[in-house]
């Protein structure tokens, strides 16, 4: 059976970079043929998922956040970031 995967949620958040990382961003992105916000999801995901130390603190959080959720299974929302 074909199988269609879902397309991501996206989210607008407005961040600063110095001159020097968002021209580099805008460089990189041309290189290899995708836009800026693409490399950034991809950096941001990869630097994460490959920092043990983060990942051992973030599990510790889910952890935490599992036995503090509403009766309906509801957390807590992030504020600052929008549907695109």
């Amino acid at each position: 059976m074909l199988r269609i995967s879902e397309q991501p949620v996206t989210l607008k958040r407005k961040v600063r970079l110095e001159q020097d990382a968002s021209e580099l961003l805008e460089d990189y992105a041309r290189f290899i043929g995708i836009s800026a916000e693409d490399v950034l999801n991809i950096v941001l995901k990869k630097l994460m998922a490959n920092d043990m130390e983060f990942q051992s603190w973030l599990s510790q959080q889910n952890v935490q956040q599992q036995g503090s959720q509403s009766p309906l299974g509801l957390s807590a929302c992030v504020v600052g970031t929008e549907a695109a």
